[in-house]
């Protein structure tokens, strides 16, 4: 196993047993033991960053405080579905949606396998948010999705050292980045919430203002159910 994956061992970081799924529906193996989201004796319940903290711990927003609907991702960059979503929903939801005031977009970690280059992928993501905030974030989500196919391979190394590159980083800066275990503990923490708020077993898992989205069988029932939302709140 390469360097890399070894640092995340050797910080203590216990991998969880998730299948990934093509859609929110069940899994076909049994939810996650959140317990086993615990790293050490670290705490899963990260609280929000205060001033001051770094940009890297914080909620992964996108959207209007204001916006009628909340939507929150459970999902993984080395999930197959979730490629697929980011790369054929996600654009027109973040344009039409998101970006218009309709919908305010969290996203949360939730390693499948392999879940050591999940937790890569995410510390990665996590680290290019450090100095400008979730915009970097999901600019390295992006490139982690549509790239899942060359990354998620034998040579994971390289090209995620491409990637932080392009974000400044070079590779004393990428093992540093894989080796913090406050970035770790957070990553947990939105296993141990999706878990036990919600019962998350697959990936992507969409929670629509608290509860979980129907489920959909295309972009167009996505929607349908998104605007359905918005237009009861707007009843309200």
């Amino acid at each position: 196993m390469q360097k890399n994956v070894s640092l995340l061992v050797a910080a203590g970081l216990a991998l969880v047993l998730i299948a990934c799924g093509k859609s929110n529906a069940d899994a076909d193996t049994a939810p996650a033991n959140a317990a086993a989201a615990k790293t050490g004796t670290a705490e899963t319940d990260v609280p929000a960053p205060r001033l001051g903290d770094s940009l890297a711990l914080a909620e992964m927003t996108l959207g209007s405080e204001d916006a009628p609907v909340t939507v929150i991702e459970y999902a993984s960059v080395t999930c197959p579905g979730c490629a697929y979503f980011h790369q054929t929903i996600y654009p027109k939801l973040k344009s039409d949606y998101i970006e218009t005031g309709k919908v305010k977009f969290i996203f949360r970690e939730f390693p499948t396998p392999p879940q050591q280059l999940a937790y890569l992928g995410f510390l990665l993501s996590r680290c290019s948010a450090d100095s400008k905030g979730a915009p970097a974030y999901f600019a390295m989500i992006d490139t982690l999705f549509k790239n899942q196919k060359t990354w998620v391979s034998e040579g994971y190394k390289d090209e995620l050292l491409k990637y932080a590159a392009q974000t400044g980083m070079n590779e004393d800066g990428y093992l540093a980045c894989i080796a913090r275990q406050e970035i770790i503990d957070r990553i947990n923490a939105n296993i141990t919430s999706g878990v036990d708020e919600y019962d998350v077993s697959s990936t992507p898992t969409f929670i629509l203002n608290g509860e979980k989205m129907a489920r959909y069988n295309s972009e167009e029932e996505y929607f349908t159910i998104l605007d359905q939302a918005i237009a009861a709140v707007a009843k309200e």
